[in-house]
């Protein structure tokens, strides 16, 4: 009876909390009193829908699929005024979890349609003319020179390349075609498998237009709100407000070689001479970065695959050649190195739109399955290792929904670390030990990526700056990146691709100096912290409660030396089993010693 009176008590005790902080320093909650009938919801935002919980699943009971800027405009003004969360929705590919939340409403973006090209762009206070779901798009006769595309923000990679191939242009985006590109993707950094060549995503804007916390639509470019487009070109989606339109650069596109690379080991049991030979590529690939190559590889215990691309008039199969040969000839003799299984497959392709379709494919389902049987002829017809064709898990054809968080781990380094004699050694200390652990590389620094960031005229974190490799932990767990911290303490990670509870002093991690002013932005245009993610900007305004619940931290802080990022309040884990990053490149052939 004692039990029951004090189980009891305690009930009493965390309802009478919860009551108590259901006040200004809390967000409302669906069974608040103050939380609005659903009357209310609709006459406010008349195609307003209502979500239920997902098996172990939660999501806001609200969502809202807009379409028009004026349906973001009464979202933001909705929950603002009903003091309510409020979760933004692209294309839902967050790692991080950052696009969904157990309460309030999820304002989804990636019906914002609409696209126009531009010869030409001059910043100017108005902006360029608006495009809507009516806008037709214009083609643009071939040109040399750099054009530019504006666009509704809720089109993917692979939906403005298809759009851009009429008029032989192209636009970088996430190597996956259906990651929105002025979402997170391009806030944050977005690199691509063109960044050595063309720069990051953050470098591809001219113009923003975003809806802030007031409700106001604002332009963002060099001409007007100069801080405002500084930030949202680094800091990081879903915090200063909510991208409707983006103005890109668009590139001329030119012909396109590739190679992959298939290596494993003499013995599958020799889990070691796989590293220096890693070590030793990686530092040659430095210099094919210079000149504009990119390259995603995945590296295993045993075994390596390498999948390369180079752009430029003269892009070729014997160009690959001339570059790789000389080198697959010089590893190849390594010591452990079975020399009889190794695969170099180049191809080449008259534009990048022909790439693409080959890869990614035109439309959800339609990319490479990754190389199947051991026969050479039959590689040409599906060029693109399965990480790349269908990343994410399943889903990219249907409604856009967040996808959970997926626990990987991630460092940028730069050319010293890869040049490094300790290099060999790093990568063997950095492997997951962990069912199914790989680590992912991608060379999608160096050239114009560097290049770009003289003058630091974005926010992204300036490690970027510095970067020839983004290299990601991935297992069936939560794997650690602390050896590759350890060994370039100076640089950072990537806040959209690394597990947030392994990174301490998280803001210089994910924005170095940046942090401060970005706070300063994030203050100036969203004062009461109406668009919240974590990690973020200002994350540290809110602390999530046992119940779902966001309330005002006590102690909020702009200190670089904060240990770990705020909690989420999204508690939704991804199955990592259906994750293809985590599984790795598939191989052509049956392991032979």
């Amino acid at each position: 009876m004692k039990s029951a009176a004090l189980l009891a008590a305690l009930a009493s005790a965390v309802a009478a909390a919860s009551i108590a902080r259901s006040d200004a320093s809390c967000l409302t909650v669906s069974g608040d009193a103050a939380w609005p009938a659903k009357s209310e919801w609709q006459k406010a935002m008349p195609e307003i829908e209502t979500q239920k919980p997902k098996e172990s699943w939660t999501q806001p009971p609200y969502r809202l699929d807009a379409t028009t800027v004026a349906e973001v405009i009464a979202a933001i003004n909705f929950t603002r005024q009903h003091n309510i969360r409020l979760s933004i929705l692209n294309s839902g590919h967050d790692f991080v979890g950052r696009n969904d939340a157990p309460t309030g409403l999820t304002l989804s973006v990636s019906g914002l349609k609409g696209a126009r090209l531009l010869s030409s762009f001059t910043p100017a206070k108005d902006g360029v003319p608006s495009v809507d779901s009516k806008t037709a798009l214009n083609t643009l006769p071939t040109q040399k020179g750099q054009a530019y595309l504006t666009f509704g923000a809720g089109y993917n990679t692979r939906e403005l390349n298809s759009l851009l191939a009429p008029s032989n242009l192209l636009t970088l985006g996430a190597a996956h075609g259906s990651v929105s590109v002025a979402g997170g993707w391009g806030q944050t950094a977005g690199h691509a498998p063109l960044s050595a060549k063309y720069g990051l995503g953050v470098d591809q804007v001219v113009e923003y237009k975003v809806v802030t916390a007031d409700g106001v639509l604002k332009v963002a470019n060099e001409a007007t709100n100069p801080d405002l487009f500084w930030a949202l070109r680094g800091g990081g989606g879903g915090t200063f407000g909510v991208v409707v339109e983006a103005t890109i650069k668009a590139h001329p596109s030119q012909k396109v070689a590739m190679t992959q690379i298939w290596i494993n080991t003499t013995d599958y049991n020799d889990q070691s001479s796989i590293y220096p030979f890693a070590a030793k590529f990686m530092s040659e690939f430095t210099a094919w970065q210079d000149k504009g190559m990119g390259a995603y590889y995945w590296l295993y215990p045993n075994a390596m695959s390498i999948f390369a691309f180079y752009s430029n008039d003269d892009a070729s199969k014997d160009w690959m050649n001339e570059q790789f040969k000389p080198t697959m000839t010089k590893i190849s003799k390594m010591k452990g190195i079975n020399s009889k299984t190794m695969v170099f497959v180049p191809l080449e392709f008259p534009n990048f739109w022909a790439f693409f379709k080959q890869v990614w494919g035109d439309m959800p389902g339609k990319g490479g399955e990754g190389m199947p049987g051991g026969m050479t002829a039959r590689m040409t017809a599906s060029p693109a290792p399965p990480t790349l064709s269908r990343r994410h898990g399943p889903g990219d054809g249907a409604a856009t929904a967040a996808r959970g968080i997926v626990y990987l781990d991630s460092w940028l380094l730069g050319k010293k670390e890869l040049q490094s004699d300790k290099w060999a050694s790093v990568l063997k200390a950095a492997m997951p030990n962990l069912p199914g652990g790989n680590l992912g590389g991608q060379f999608i620094g160096g050239g114009e990526t560097i290049k770009l960031g003289n003058n630091d005229p974005t926010s992204v974190l300036p490690a970027w700056r510095q970067t020839y490799l983004h290299l990601i932990l991935y297992a069936y767990g939560k794997p650690s990146s602390l050896p590759l911290r350890q060994f370039a303490p100076d640089m950072g990670a990537y806040a959209n691709e690394a597990y947030p509870r392994t990174h301490q002093n998280w803001q210089t991690t994910y924005w170095g100096k940046h942090y401060p002013k970005l706070a300063e932005v994030k203050k100036k245009y969203d004062p009461t912290s109406l668009f919240w993610v974590t990690p973020g900007i200002g994350a540290e305004a809110w602390t999530a409660q046992p119940d779902g619940r966001l309330c005002r931290s006590e102690r909020s802080s702009t200190n670089a030396t904060a240990a770990f990022a705020p909690l989420n309040d999204n508690k939704n884990d991804a199955d990592p089993h259906v994750i293809d990053e985590i599984a790795g490149s598939a191989f052509p052939i049956k392991y032979s010693g």
